[in-house]
């Protein structure tokens, strides 16, 4: 895709008169300008075009090594953030977006076991409400990872937190086995955890 936008406005610029002519009359003149103007219009194009495929690229290659691609993609490529983000920016939002999902999780727990609906599930519902509260810490701890480049701490923050939601899910499987209620959450949190890892690998 990229070879195929950048040939397109290569082509333009081949075609346009973008190098300097001198005229001797005004209507060749304006005909100069214009083309300059022409040229200039196509590069900044044609830089923009760059910029954007290469922030898509990222993404891809970042998406390319979860265990849920799509779920990647489609949560990183609908924040409006990552139109240009490079490697620690797509962290930081990783991040933003982990901890947000990880603080309504907590609120549903608490919701969950205040209602007294699931007596069956309190023990582990206290659990699970245990490990949001550590994987909210150690986002929080993340975010401070990465802005002081420490990318093996900000790994070890990552997995921490995605296996947070796992053992989360876990504790819904020991005997007896209850059907979990956070099955989904718990599933965003490991793959937050997951891509904060792999991008924590690509900047060390």
């Amino acid at each position: 895709m990229s070879k195929i936008i950048y040939s397109h406005y290569a082509s333009h610029l081949k075609k346009s008169e973008c190098q300097t002519v001198h005229f001797g009359g005004t209507p060749k003149l304006v005909m100069s300008l214009y083309n300059s103007f022409s040229c200039m219009y196509l590069l900044i194009m044609f830089l923009i075009s760059g910029k954007l495929i290469e922030s898509a690229t990222l993404l891809e290659e970042v998406c390319h090594q979860t265990h849920d691609p799509p779920f990647c993609l489609n949560i990183l490529g609908s924040d409006p953030r990552t139109k240009n983000a490079g490697l620690p920016e797509l962290a930081g939002i990783t991040i933003d977006l982990g901890s947000y999902s990880a603080t309504g999780t907590k609120v549903k727990i608490h919701s969950l076991l205040l209602s007294g609906k699931f007596p069956q599930l309190k023990t582990r519902l206290t659990v699970c409400d245990e490990n949001y509260a550590h994987a909210i810490s150690e986002l929080r701890e993340a975010a401070v990872r990465l802005k002081h480049g420490e990318y093996i701490d900000l790994n070890v923050d990552g997995g921490l937190a995605g296996q947070d939601g796992h053992d989360c899910e876990e504790a819904f499987k020991e005997p007896p086995a209850y059907r979990s209620p956070l099955t989904h959450e718990n599933y965003r949190l490991e793959r937050f955890g997951e891509i904060i890892t792999i991008i924590a690998n690509l900047l060390d």
